[in-house]
């Protein structure tokens, strides 16, 4: 930073700081839509991030774990 005018060396430092104390602990949040019920697996349309055997929860609070990951849908 020596190389940098006063300014510019102030605004990097700035920036440096802020990028230093940056919460980094945001989740990710996706929300899908429930298409069927049945034989205790929701078919869940939406989720495309998910990943096989992550815990879903659903508005109700109810809690499942996503196993059948389809093109187009996922079983939890």
């Amino acid at each position: 930073l020596k190389h940098l005018s006063p300014g510019t060396a102030e605004v990097s430092s700035i920036l440096e700081e802020r990028i230093l104390g940056a919460d980094t602990s945001a989740e990710l949040e996706e929300t899908g839509r429930v298409l069927s019920i049945g034989d205790g697996i929701a078919r869940v349309y939406g989720l495309r991030n998910v990943q096989a055997e992550e815990m879903v929860e659903f508005s109700s609070g109810l809690k499942g774990m996503s196993l059948n990951l389809e093109p187009d849908n996922v079983g939890v």
